[in-house]
């Protein structure tokens, strides 16, 4: 494992600046790219000090020597929590956003970290602002995905099924699965550091929300929206039941493949096109007609041949008939537009009973529906041959019997998306059944409607255009909303079992609870002689969750909470589930209060680990556990053998974690996890996990670990911080950190309300690093060292606000870290936790600007860098003692103070610096031409290198000559390189390249002179 460090420069430039780390040169841009040594172990103190939780941490306890994540995180959050610092205030502006609850199928993973770190970033930095801020934790019971890992769990204990159990004994099963997932869900929520309100937490199972669920049914079908009819589905033989489409996954192939179907003891082979003739009935020429299909046993259900109206070769036998070649029914010919001619045969077979295309098609020309797949994956409606038998063995016996009927005309390869059950790996058939519907067309376009009025705005914008597009195209197609199963909402519809004569035997009554169906079936048959019996399936998970902005706040009882936070902030989520629920949340919303649930639409993309989707199968999906505290290749390897993984890709998958996590993770904590995950930018088209990042977070943090140990190590016994409010009688060191710390609240004010995390943490990241860290650190250690009284208490009090000011602007990404150390600082008037002090101001920030002396300051690090990396080339600038000494000539009184100039001196480590004077021997010097015309820079390391014994000169010589050489090749190599195949972006970058490769070669022809007329004695 490896620290991989970013490159930091200047926001807005390419440019970056010289900077000494223990001697040596470093850019920017090399200080935060370093290969850093291999880690094998962090070392992490602890907190040992018993506190009772909900009691404030004791920060009179000392700081560990370097940071802990252990030490740090410790006690903060039982504190935060009792101390109600997440619970909303009243009266003021508000902020409420609703965590997408996780489902109860397990402990949380990388995906659940990524977007609770946004979101709480989010949340956090409104808190601090002053708004009344409501976060809404929960946990979703996931229907299908909770109810196949209980059975799966129970086979795997007992070696029995639900339904050997029953299902009053399953649903308790479920239920103890459900009271100890949660527990260590909330769990993993608060060891994040989540600033959720546990006060208004809900479970979509909890009463609440299914009274929710019920009336929103209810109301729904009573206005005509809901119904029960027979349409196409996604079938899941194993699962028996519809599953959603999100619950499917498509796999594309190229040709014949196999694939593990459960239930079968032998793979299946797909990716075949096969085609059989059907005979033309009473063709006097023995006409025959060919169609083809990848799913061949379906031709058991056909109803219909189709033909393009235009096609002259079938035109003929539109309105004819043609014989089944099993059962002997009349097949009709029918001529349908949607039939490409030039595709195949020209002809196509119909089935829909099983496909969706056909089913529309059908209904359009009122042909027969035949279902020849029971619910379990057998045949039925086929004859006594084929009833009975699995799907996938039908296959090959209509092929034998085509065969032997002399109408088998051929298979060959063929491209095709497998539809395959993400819960269960089941092959996925499209089936005719009778289920309840939503029709969402109207509730669509009010969706439509909200975004194109600016009732609703996506971050990014672009995904305005794709709503609208989608909810378009899909108005139309009806929502299935009921699944087979045990685990869910049950719906509120009661089968009326009365006399058999009665119009109303058979039907549906739908009511919010079976005393009020009772009532509603007595006024409808006008006596109480009937049963009511409630349908057995449950609601699509999907369904709930669409009501839960208005839901988990009480819905529908008008109560305080919902009047005050309902409609909500913010949501965000997934790109993959734009349209399961948030499109579904805003359409529900719009329909049933009145408006849209929330104002603000945050989509993030998909999460990559190492450049693929992450997966469970592939073993490269990270448990954000295993980042916080650590985790070895054998615990990784471990957690893996108890996992669903394919015994046989199991090894393959240990191989690549071994060359992934070869010394496993190391502990970053919470701190370094959510910055990390901050700091992509998640707007994007998809995100490169890699575990590297949270390493380099982590040594982020004990930077600033270091940064606070260092001055305090300064602070006097009883030392309080001075107020900073003006910046009369302030070094140009310190009116050029507070107007980098100005520079940063402005940052923070454009890009926070945008959610640009990628930016703030980027910021931060430099700002703490290299601004505050090694260059105003640096320039503050001569003050601090051997400064009057005066001037070190203006130098600590003025280190004291930049860290207030940082802390503050950290704490939405580092909540722990930066609450330990904000209970240190040494101010006046602190806020209780940092968690609910006012985050830093513009206004507030705004006296500090000084953009005259932000100007002076990038001059003088280009003037110090030039220098710097002058001495680099001869070895020495990690000398221990001071080198060199630099003339600098310029316009003073119109350019760079004195005060600031002087800085280059501490800076490039030099023996003196000279402003505004000759040196006495001219051949002893090197021009080194930067900033000119306003400025000439001179260095004379004439005295170190003469000083250099014979074989440490022919060593530096023979090294500049190298370098020279190297210089010379890399340049024409480039000059050499094809241009006219670039253009624009590339064509610039590569210009560049070219201007700087000579400049490094003018610097190296520059040094080798230098060495010659230095130890020659030569003029320049």
């Amino acid at each position: 494992m490896y620290i991989c460090f970013r490159w930091l420069h200047s926001l807005g430039s390419q440019k970056g600046i010289y900077i000494s780390t223990g001697g040596r040169a470093l850019h920017t841009r090399q200080l935060l790219c370093k290969k850093a040594t291999r880690i094998h172990k962090i070392p992490s103190a602890s907190y040992d000090v018993v506190t009772i939780p909900g009691d404030k941490k004791d920060v009179s306890v000392p700081l560990p020597k370097t940071y802990s994540s252990q030490f740090t995180e410790a006690a903060w959050y039982d504190w935060w929590e009792k101390s109600g610092f997440f619970q909303p205030t009243t009266g003021k502006e508000k902020f409420v956003m609703l965590m997408p609850p996780p489902n109860v199928t397990g402990k949380l993973h990388i995906g659940h970290a990524f977007t609770n770190s946004i979101q709480d970033a989010v949340v956090r930095w409104n808190r601090m602002r002053g708004l009344s801020t409501l976060w809404i934790p929960g946990l979703d019971h996931a229907g299908i995905a909770t109810q196949v890992m209980v059975e799966k769990q129970l086979w795997a204990n007992e070696k029995l099924t639900r339904h050997d159990v029953g299902r009053p004994e399953f649903l308790r099963l479920i239920w103890n699965w459900k009271h100890r997932k949660a527990e260590e869900i909330y769990s993993q929520l608060r060891r994040m550091g989540l600033s959720l309100d546990w006060s208004k937490s809900f479970f979509t199972m909890d009463d609440q929300v299914k009274n929710a669920v019920s009336n929103a049914f209810c109301q729904l079908y009573d206005e005509g929206l809901i119904s029960r009819k027979n349409r196409i589905v996604n079938w899941s033989c194993i699962l028996k039941s519809t599953i959603a489409d999100i619950e499917v996954e498509r796999v594309d192939i190229q040709g014949p493949t196999s694939f593990p179907v459960p239930g079968y003891s032998r793979e299946v082979t797909l990716g075949y096109l096969t085609s059989f003739a059907y005979p033309v009935h009473n063709s006097e020429k023995n006409e025959e007609i060919v169609v083809a299909t990848t799913r061949l046993e379906t031709m058991l259900g056909d109803t219909a041949i189709a033909v393009h109206p235009d096609d002259v070769r079938y035109q003929h036998l539109v309105g004819s008939q043609a014989t089944h070649p099993f059962s002997g029914r009349m097949v009709p010919i029918i001529a349908d537009e949607f039939v490409d001619r030039e595709k195949g045969t020209g002809a196509v077979k119909l089935t829909p009973a099983h496909s969706s295309v056909d089913y529309q098609i059908a209904v359009k020309h009122n042909l027969r529906h035949i279902n020849i797949l029971s619910d379990d994956g057998t045949l039925c409606n086929c004859g006594e041959v084929f009833d009975g038998m699995k799907r996938f063995d039908a296959r090959e016996k209509v092929a034998q019997i085509l065969q032997k009927k002399g109408l088998w005309r051929g298979q060959t390869s063929h491209p095709m998306s497998v539809p395959i059950c993400s819960r269960s790996s089941d092959i996925i058939e499209p089936k005719l059944k009778e289920q309840w519907f939503l029709d969402c067309s109207d509730m669509a376009m009010d969706a439509i409607q909200a975004a194109e009025d600016s009732d609703i705005e996506f971050i990014p914008s672009y995904y305005s255009k794709l709503w609208k597009h989608f909810l378009t195209q899909t108005r139309e197609i009806p929502w299935c909303i009921s699944r087979q199963l045990w685990w869910g909402h049950n719906i509120p519809a009661y089968k009326l079992l009365a006399d058999s004569n009665s119009k109303l035997n058979g039907q549906y009554v739908v009511a919010p609870t079976f005393t009020e169906a009772i009532t509603k079936a007595t006024e409808m048959l006008g006596h109480n002689k009937f049963k009511l019996v409630q349908d057995e399936d449950v609601l699509d998970t999907w369904f709930s969750s669409s009501l839960l902005p208005f839901a988990s706040l009480g819905w529908p009882v008008q109560n305080p909470n919902l009047m005050t936070f309902y409609p909500t902030t913010m949501v965000e989520s997934g790109s993959d589930i734009l349209f399961f629920w948030i499109a579904r949340m805003v359409m529900l919303g719009k329909k049933l209060t009145g408006n849209p649930p929330f104002r603000q639409i945050l989509i993030h993309s998909l999460l990559l680990s190492h450049g693929e989707k992450m997966s469970k199968s592939k073993g490269n999906v990270i448990d954000p556990m295993s980042i916080i505290q650590g985790c070895s290749l054998e615990e990784l390897q471990k957690s893996l053998e108890s996992s669903n993984i394919d015994r046989k890709e199991m090894a393959a998958i240990f191989a690549e974690q071994k060359k992934q996590f070869s010394s496993g993770i190391p502990e970053c904590g919470s701190d370094a996890l959510r910055m990390a995950l901050c700091s992509y930018d998640f707007k994007g088209a998809s995100i490169n996990i890699e575990v590297e990042t949270f390493v380099e977070y982590r040594s982020l943090c004990n930077k600033i670990w270091q940064i606070f140990k260092f001055y305090q190590n300064y602070f006097p016994n009883g030392f309080i911080a001075s107020n900073i409010d003006q910046v009369n009688n302030l070094s140009a060191k310190d009116c050029w950190i507070l107007d980098k710390c100005a520079h940063l609240t402005e940052l923070c004010a454009q890009h926070f309300p945008k959610a640009n995390l990628d930016v703030i943490t980027y910021s931060l990241k430099r700002h703490w690093a290299v601004d505050f860290s090694t260059i105003y650190l640096e320039y503050s250690k001569p003050t601090l060292q051997h400064g009057t009284a005066q001037e070190k208490e203006i130098a600590l009090s003025v280190a004291v606000k930049v860290m207030d000011m940082s802390l503050k602007c950290l704490s939405p990404f580092m909540p722990y870290l930066s609450e330990e150390l904000y209970q240190r600082l040494p101010l006046p008037n602190k806020a209780p936790s940092i968690c609910v002090a006012s985050f830093p101001s513009t206004h507030e920030w705004s006296i500090f600007r000084n953009h005259t002396m932000n100007d002076d300051f990038e001059k003088m690090f280009k003037l110090s860098s030039s220098i710097k990396n002058f001495k680099a080339q001869f070895g020495l600038l990690h000398q221990s003692k001071r080198v060199g000494t630099a003339y600098i000539i310029g316009p003073l009184r119109q350019g760079i103070p004195l005060e600031v100039l002087h800085l280059i001196e501490h800076d490039a480590r030099l023996t003196s610096l000279q402003v505004d004077q000759m040196p006495d021997e001219s051949n002893s010097v090197c021009n080194l031409e930067v900033l000119q015309p306003n400025y000439t820079v001179l260095v004379d390391l004439s005295d170190s290198i003469r000083s250099q014994s014979e074989e440490e000169l022919e060593k530096m010589s023979g090294k500049l000559h190298k370098l020279l050489v190297s210089q010379r090749q890399l340049l024409d190599e480039t000059l050499r390189l094809d241009q006219t195949s670039l253009d624009g972006a590339d064509l610039q970058s590569h210009n560049s390249k070219v201007a700087e490769l000579k400049k490094e070669l003018t610097t190296a022809e520059k040094c080798v002179e230098y060495v010659i007329n230095v130890t020659n004695g030569s003029n320049l």
